[in-house]
């Protein structure tokens, strides 16, 4: 091809493959749990049910959207030869960067297009329990909400791009997924234990050793609970 297409053969091909693996029927069934938390939260909320309802759900949101990722791009590159896909793969006139980048474009196009599925249904059950529980400060579902989403699904391709590293690398395919959650977890938490232990010294003993550490692991893994714009509501909030 002489111009860049965005939705290259190989994009489209590892989409296919994507879609015949029933990720469609999983990420439905994901949306409704999404919409089941999300209600029971504004439900058993005494107060800002609404408020409560979004909180829950974008929470739940980012949680599941890395791990769908995480398993489409393990069962895209680190199944390959599982699926007998690998010999197929090396016959292409590409190079086997090329190769895996389609892969990698492919599942953040999903992650991208999930997160709009989960957005718009979250915004839903939001303003179906705002409009049954009438709350003093209404929640707004405009630029600040898009942006939440926005972050969340940058979120997950940090997350995508270090399971398509072990992807490459690992021999046991679960060790990406099991991996790549590994990292999520460091890397939202991080930052926010080193505060912890900046404010209070006494909280653990040899709380220098571990600050000490924490540090170190900020050098490597980067801080994505700074992507959490949710979690600093105190100063940022999306309700008006």
């Amino acid at each position: 091809m002489s111009h860049i297409d965005v939705l290259t053969p190989d994009i489209r091909l590892a989409l296919r493959l994507v879609i015949r693996s029933r990720i469609v029927l999983i990420v439905v069934i994901v949306g409704l749990i999404l919409c089941g938390v999300a209600w029971l939260a504004g439900q058993f909320s005494p107060r800002q049910p609404a408020t409560v309802a979004l909180d829950v759900g974008l929470s739940f949101i980012r949680v599941a959207l890395p791990i769908l990722a995480l398993l489409q791009i393990q069962d895209l590159v680190a199944r390959e030869v599982d699926r007998r896909l690998v010999l197929t793969s090396l016959t292409y006139p590409h190079s086997r960067s090329e190769f895996v980048i389609a892969r990698f474009g492919a599942v953040l196009l999903l992650a991208a297009v999930t997160c709009l599925f989960y957005s718009a249904l979250l915004a839903g059950v939001v303003t179906w329990v705002a409009s049954v529980y009438p709350q003093t400060t209404n929640v707004s579902l405009g630029a600040p909400f898009l942006i939440t989403s926005a972050l969340v699904w940058f979120d997950t391709a940090v997350v995508v791009a270090f399971g398509l590293v072990l992807a490459t690398i690992a021999t046991a395919p679960h060790l990406v997924f099991i991996g790549g959650m590994g990292f999520m977890v460091i890397a939202r938490s991080a930052s926010t234990i080193i505060q912890l232990l900046e404010a209070d010294r006494d909280i653990v003993r040899g709380a220098d050793w571990y600050h000490q550490g924490l540090q170190w692991v900020q050098w490597i893994v980067p801080d994505l609970a700074s992507l959490d714009i949710q979690r600093q509501r105190s100063t940022t909030r999306w309700s008006s």
